[in-house]
């Protein structure tokens, strides 16, 4: 609770805040800059992600699997600790973060401005495309104009419903009626269900995720478009803590430089993909 006083401009209670806020701040900063100490001393790293984002981390014969998964033991051996991995819904993921349920988030997560100002990313591990997804045999959506009037889908808090709300605005502004409604589902598997079955007319994903689509189901979908760049994926810390941040980033540099980073987006995605080691991070970002 905030208690509001008044104050004299260099009176006693004026100073005695200050010195209050900021042994506050100094101690907060400890707290957090301390995380690497601390994980190192447990022994083990408290990791959350979303097993449902394959080919990057998914479950199989119940085990967490995929790309990430592999850069993980990586990150872990380095460190020198043990990991202990939560399977979480990715609407929460990164508020569970922020309020300190595990270390870090070792998931699929895109860099955007808005995220970058809250949560300290890592270098980017992969670069993805945002895939306009189809029926195989829809002749009437060849470019972002054919989606007015249509229902479209897309997961729920990623980045690609920013994207698609970017599109039905742009569609607009253009003078179209945009989408006829944007549904948001659980996970992008939701999407490519709903799309087989006829409830939506296009849903809008990572050009990855709809590869995993196209090979899960043969000549059933394709991808109609694309929109806008490609966006880095990264993982995330809590903001002020260069210890931890630094050791995920000395990894993922060790294995860019190595070419084993690329070695492991061909065995897993099947394509290498153009990762920067700096410059990545939009203006205003915290680390």
């Amino acid at each position: 609770m905030l208690t509001t006083v008044q104050f004299r401009r260099g009176g006693k209670n004026m100073r005695t805040l200050i010195a209050t806020v900021m042994a506050g701040l100094v101690a907060a900063t400890g707290a957090v800059a301390e995380d690497l100490d601390r994980i190192k001393a447990a022994g083990k790293i408290v990791v959350a992600t979303e097993a449902a984002f394959p080919p990057f981390e998914f479950v199989q014969d119940g085990v967490i699997v995929g790309f990430g998964a592999d850069l993980l033991k990586e990150v872990v051996a380095d460190m020198g600790v043990a990991v202990e991995q939560l399977d979480l819904p990715f609407q929460g993921i990164l508020a569970g973060l922020e309020a300190g349920q595990y270390d870090l988030v070792a998931t699929s997560v895109a860099i955007t401005p808005e995220r970058a100002a809250t949560y300290a990313f890592t270098r980017p591990i992969a670069s993805i495309e945002n895939a306009i997804v189809t029926k195989a045999d829809n002749t009437a959506v060849s470019a972002t104009e054919g989606l007015n009037g249509l229902i479209v889908a897309t997961q729920l808090g990623s980045s690609t419903e920013a994207v698609a709300r970017e599109i039905d605005a742009a569609l607009k502004d253009a003078g179209g009626t945009g989408f006829a409604d944007l549904r948001l589902l659980q996970t992008f598997a939701d999407t490519a269900f709903a799309l087989r079955s006829g409830q939506v007319d296009a849903i809008v994903v990572g050009n990855t995720t709809a590869g995993e689509a196209m090979v899960a189901a043969p000549g059933e979908f394709k991808i109609a478009t694309t929109w806008g760049d490609p966006v880095y994926i990264a993982w995330v810390v809590r903001p002020g803590n260069p210890g931890l941040l630094g050791a995920v980033n000395a990894t993922i540099g060790r294995l860019a430089d190595s070419g084993a980073l690329a070695a492991l987006q061909e065995k897993w995605v099947g394509t290498q993909m153009s990762v920067p080691a700096d410059g990545y991070l939009p203006p205003g970002a915290v680390q």
